[in-house]
């Protein structure tokens, strides 16, 4: 009986060998590559073609276009027709503009906005342009309504993505209901598409 159960010890012990060997200490992911391309070509081809994105680690914001997020639907305060909001990045500070309707631009109108709007409009003094911090991949920002009043603003805030950013908008403001700072998240996940010139 003892033989018997040494003999199921080295045979359950080399079973667990073999399956830390395959699975931590060998490298698979050729083997994985091929099946996936059989298995999904579609999935690999995207893959492929997104390659510097996907090992990408130094996220940057980009200053050749700009990021534009629309919304139409049920908002905060109820529903909402139709907004957008375009933000441009250029040497460290950030600009926005919005609109009560869904924006849709085209490569032309693009460039013209950002030559409109570059120069010497991102160095003024302006509620719809403030410095952002970016950590990573993690990027933030805040416009003061009225630059004397720093309790009272908008935060944005989230992270970069392959295709542009993925904010949420939060207003910060004096309750005086309660009689105290307040905030009230507007939207969660905002998908602003970057939008090349």
């Amino acid at each position: 009986m003892g033989t018997l159960l040494t003999v199921l010890g080295i045979a359950f012990a080399l079973f667990i060998l073999k399956f830390v060997y395959d699975n931590f200490l060998t490298d698979n992911a050729e083997k994985d590559w091929q099946k996936l391309k059989q298995q999904d070509p579609e999935a690999a081809r995207m893959i492929v073609q997104n390659q510097g994105l996907n090992l990408r680690t130094n996220y940057l914001i980009r200053e050749d276009g700009l990021y534009l997020w629309t919304y139409q639907g049920n908002g905060p305060n109820g529903y909402i027709s139709g907004i957008s909001m375009g933000l441009m990045f250029e040497a460290g500070k950030v600009c926005k503009f919005e609109a009560d309707f869904v924006v849709t631009l085209t490569k032309g109108e693009v460039r013209q906005v950002l030559e409109s709007n570059s120069g010497d409009y991102l160095k003024e003094v302006s509620p719809d342009v403030t410095d952002y911090t970016l950590d990573g991949k993690q990027i933030s920002f805040r416009f003061y309504p009225d630059p004397q009043k720093t309790n009272t603003y908008m935060e944005l805030a989230g992270e970069i993505t392959s295709n542009g950013l993925r904010l949420t908008i939060t207003q910060h403001f004096i309750n005086y209901v309660i009689a105290d700072f307040d905030s009230q998240i507007l939207f969660t996940g905002a998908k602003f598409v970057f939008l090349p010139a």
